[in-house]
C-alpha cells in the first residue's frame, strides 16, 4: 500500500510541476508577431461549417463570415437536422452563391462532426475545388454558433504564407450574451459563461507560447488546414479527422505525424462562439473533451517512434497523458484525511509543500483574472467575482473527471452535441478582437 500511495504522490507532483510550468510559461513568455496577407495575397479561404439542427444560430453566423470575408467560400454541412436549419441554410444561399449547402443522409448522418467535415470536403475534392491548386486553399471549421472579426481572414492567410504551416487555430472565445434566466439558473449560467471565456483566455496564451515551436494544437472552432495536407491524407487512407470523441486533438496528432517537420500556427485573431448555462450539459461536454483525450492514449507509441522534436513530445505528451495525471493528483489530494485515519503515508514531504498547492494556483489564477479585467475593461470588482465564484466553476468542472472515466471504461463513446441558446444580439462584445 506504502508503495502505491508514494508512486501515486510522486506522480501527482510531477503533474502539478508540469502545470506549474505552463502556467509560468504563458504568463511571462510573449506572443510571436503573425504576418496577415490581403485576399490576392495569400490562399483562398473556404469555411467548413457543420451543423445539427442549428436554427437558432446559423443564419447570423453565415451572414457573419459573408460580411467578415465576403471573398471566401462558406459550405453547410448539414448533418440530417430535423429542424428548419437545411431550409433557412437554402434561402440564403439562394440571395448569395457564396454559400452552399451540402447534405448528409442516413444511415451515414449523426456520427461525429469528424466524419461529417471529412465527407463534405471529399465532395468538394470533386466539385469546386478540383484541378486548383490545393497548396493555395485553406480549409476552416468553424461551428455553427461561430463569429469572427476583420482580423481573421488575413491572419489565416498570413499564417499559410509559410509552406510548412499545415495548420492554424483561431482564439477561441465564448460570447457573454445570453437570454435573461430566472434565480438559481441564471446566477449560475453567468458564472459558466464568465469563467469559460476566462479559462480560453488561459489557453489561449498558452498556445502562443507553444506557436513558438510550431506545436499549437487545434481546439475545434476556429481550425485551419491546408487543403493539400487533407487530400494527401485522404488519398493515403487516413482520416485528416480521426473517428475519436477529441477529433480536433486528434488532427493536431496526424499532423506531426505524417511529418515532424509540418507546424501549426496560433492566431491571436478571435472566434466567438456561445458559452454552456446549464451545470448539466456543461459536464457532459466537457466529460466528452476529456474522454477524447483518452481515446487519443495509442498515439503516445507513434509519437515517440516518429522522430519529432524533444518538446513537441513533452508537449503532446503532456496533454495526452493530461486526464491521467490530473486523476492521479487528485487522489493522491483526496485520499490525505483517510492516510491519517488508516496512518498509512506514501510520499513524504515538508508542511510547505500543501501550502505551495494551495497558494500557487490561486496566484496564478489571480494574474489571469486581472489580466482578464485588463482585456475586457472590466471593472476591478470583477476581479473579486472570477476569484470568489472559481470554486462553483471548479467543482462543477470537478464533476467531468469520473464521468469521463466512467464513460471511457463503460465502453460509452456516443457523441455529444453541445446545447444552443437564442441569443438577443448576434455577437457579444469583446470577444472578436484579439488584445493584451
Amino acid at each position: 500500500m506504502r508503495k502505491f500511495l508514494t508512486l501515486l504522490d510522486v506522480i501527482g507532483l510531477a503533474s502539478f510541476g508540469l502545470y506549474a510550468a505552463q502556467q509560468l510559461a504563458s504568463a511571462v513568455i510573449p506572443p510571436r508577431q503573425l504576418p496577415t496577407a490581403r485576399a490576392d495575397q495569400g490562399a483562398s479561404l473556404t469555411f467548413l461549417v457543420p451543423a445539427l439542427n442549428e436554427e437558432q444560430v446559423i443564419e447570423p453566423t453565415l451572414r457573419n463570415l459573408r460580411e467578415m470575408a465576403p471573398e471566401a467560400r462558406v459550405v453547410v454541412i448539414d448533418d440530417a437536422s430535423d429542424d428548419q436549419t437545411p431550409q433557412i441554410v437554402q434561402r440564403v444561399a439562394g440571395d448569395d452563391p457564396g454559400v452552399q449547402l451540402l447534405r448528409r443522409e442516413f444511415p451515414d448522418a449523426r456520427q461525429n462532426k469528424g466524419k461529417a467535415m471529412t465527407w463534405a470536403v471529399a465532395q468538394l475534392l470533386q466539385g469546386p475545388l478540383q484541378g486548383r491548386d490545393l497548396s493555395q486553399e485553406v480549409l476552416i471549421g468553424i461551428d455553427a454558433d461561430g463569429r469572427i472579426g476583420p482580423d481573421f481572414a488575413p491572419q489565416v492567410r498570413g499564417a499559410f504564407l509559410d509552406p510548412q504551416v499545415m495548420a492554424a487555430q483561431a482564439w477561441m472565445r465564448y460570447r457573454q450574451t445570453t437570454i435573461p434566466l430566472p434565480g438559481s439558473r441564471g446566477f449560475i449560467a453567468r458564472i459558466l459563461l464568465v469563467q469559460q471565456d476566462l479559462e480560453n483566455f488561459i489557453l489561449g496564451h498558452y498556445q502562443r507560447v507553444r506557436h513558438w515551436a510550431g506545436t499549437a494544437s487545434l481546439t475545434g472552432n476556429g481550425q485551419c488546414m491546408r487543403a493539400s495536407y487533407v487530400a494527401h491524407q485522404l488519398g493515403r487512407g487516413v482520416l485528416p479527422w480521426p473517428d475519436v470523441l477529441l477529433e480536433d486533438f486528434g488532427s493536431a496528432l496526424e499532423i506531426r505525424l505524417d511529418n515532424p517537420g509540418h507546424r501549426i500556427a496560433m492566431l491571436t485573431a478571435h472566434v466567438g462562439q456561445q458559452g454552456m448555462i446549464d451545470a448539466v450539459p456543461f459536464m457532459r461536454q466537457r466529460a466528452r473533451w476529456i474522454q477524447g483525450t483518452m481515446e487519443c492514449l495509442p498515439y503516445l507509441p507513434r509519437l515517440v517512434r516518429s522522430g519529432t522534436h524533444p518538446v513537441t513530445l513533452i508537449d503532446f505528451t503532456y496533454l495526452i497523458l493530461g486526464p491521467w495525471l490530473n486523476a492521479a493528483l487528485l487522489l493522491s489530494m483526496g485520499t490525505q484525511p483517510l492516510r491519517r485515519v488508516l496512518k498509512v503515508q506514501g510520499l513524504s514531504t515538508p508542511g510547505w509543500v500543501g501550502l505551495v498547492f494551495t497558494v500557487l494556483p490561486l496566484g496564478f489564477q489571480l494574474n489571469w483574472a486581472v489580466r482578464y479585467r485588463r482585456e475586457q475593461q472590466l471593472p476591478w470588482t470583477s476581479v473579486a467575482y472570477i476569484m470568489g465564484t472559481l470554486p462553483i466553476f471548479s467543482a462543477i468542472t470537478l464533476w467531468s473527471l469520473p464521468l469521463a472515466f466512467y464513460r471511457h471504461f463503460t465502453g460509452r463513446n456516443t457523441w455529444y452535441k453541445s446545447v444552443r441558446h437564442a441569443e438577443p444580439l448576434a455577437a457579444g462584445p469583446g470577444t472578436l478582437t484579439a488584445s493584451d
